[in-house]
């Protein structure tokens, strides 16, 4: 599982609280991970890495490998595309 902050103050740590978005909680045994896509953060440098890592999903997803998400990842290229423009 993933640490909390004081644990692993500098590294991977949890940093949210998952729900879904109706409030009904995720699977407890579950590890989420939030990537920031947005460029309104100071850290451009982890923006990129945000946006790298959605456009890899995109790409899996809509390499056949996952047809059932393959509208997710037309979806996720879209916004990444549009928050970079």
């Amino acid at each position: 599982m993933i640490p909390r902050q004081h644990v692993n103050p500098n590294g991977l740590h949890q940093r949210y609280r998952i729900q879904h978005a109706d409030g009904s909680p995720v699977d407890h045994l579950a590890a989420y991970f939030v990537l920031r896509l947005d460029s309104f953060s100071n850290d451009g440098l982890h923006v990129a890495a945000c946006r790298a890592a959605a456009i890899a999903y995109a790409d899996y997803v809509q390499s056949g490998s996952a047809p059932h998400l393959a509208q997710i990842g037309k979806d996720l290229r879209t916004l990444v595309e549009n928050l970079e423009g």
